[in-house]
């Protein structure tokens, strides 16, 4: 199995079909977000693809422009794929695809309470702990959304207070801080609020003016 780069079209055809199947609007940013990143050099979306060369996951990565770091944007798995060991199979290509210093930076939503809807969250967060995840003592919330942040690395775990600083950066780079200070919480304090939810549509992505 390989990892390899989705073409611009490719890319289109996933967002428009897996990803919107897979995440809430308010996880999952827009395309043209996505597409002037890549352009920019910051954004790799990543297909696992068997030895046909057909499809069987993908991760989406944001780069920081140190370069050491990257923020797994999004992993997906189709669901017609799923629970058939793909997702730890895309992750090990993931880490073995970039050099042993490289950190990748995960968002994994946070348990809220209710039982009937922290069971898919739980075992999320299971599958990435048995995947070599070490989670981290900060939280997120983007978009008011929270997060359990999660970091791999196979070199040497840097101190937490870099892993953060990197982390913070990545949106500072792209929002700003006008927008940053609106938008994302990193980290997320104990006892903070969290924002009000806003999804990531592209007209509100457009109309918040993100300096994209």
């Amino acid at each position: 199995m390989t990892l390899t780069i989705l073409t611009p079209d490719e890319l289109r055809a996933v967002y428009e079909t897996h990803l919107k199947e897979a995440f809430p609007p308010e996880e999952l940013k827009p395309l043209w977000s996505m597409e002037r990143l890549r352009e920019e050099g910051l954004y790799d979306p990543l297909c696992l693809r068997d030895e046909a060369g057909e499809a069987l996951g993908y991760v989406l990565l944001w780069r920081h422009t140190g370069g050491r770091y990257l923020l797994v944007d999004y992993l997906c798995v189709p669901a017609a794929r799923r629970n058939g060991g793909i997702g730890g199979v895309l992750l090990k290509a993931m880490l073995d695809r970039y050099g042993a210093d490289t950190v990748f930076i995960g968002e994994s939503e946070a348990p809220t309470g209710d039982a009937a809807a922290d069971g898919m969250i739980l075992r999320r967060l299971g599958f990435y702990r048995r995947n070599g995840a070490v989670t981290l003592s900060y939280d997120t919330a983007l978009f008011g959304v929270h997060f359990k942040t999660i970091c791999w690395t196979r070199g040497t775990m840097p101190a937490e207070a870099e892993i953060l600083q990197a982390h913070q950066e990545i949106y500072l780079q792209r929002f700003g801080r006008k927008n940053y200070d609106r938008f994302i919480q990193i980290p997320l304090h104990p006892g903070e609020e969290i924002f009000p939810v806003t999804e990531w549509t592209e007209e509100e992505a457009r109309h918040a003016d993100f300096g994209l």
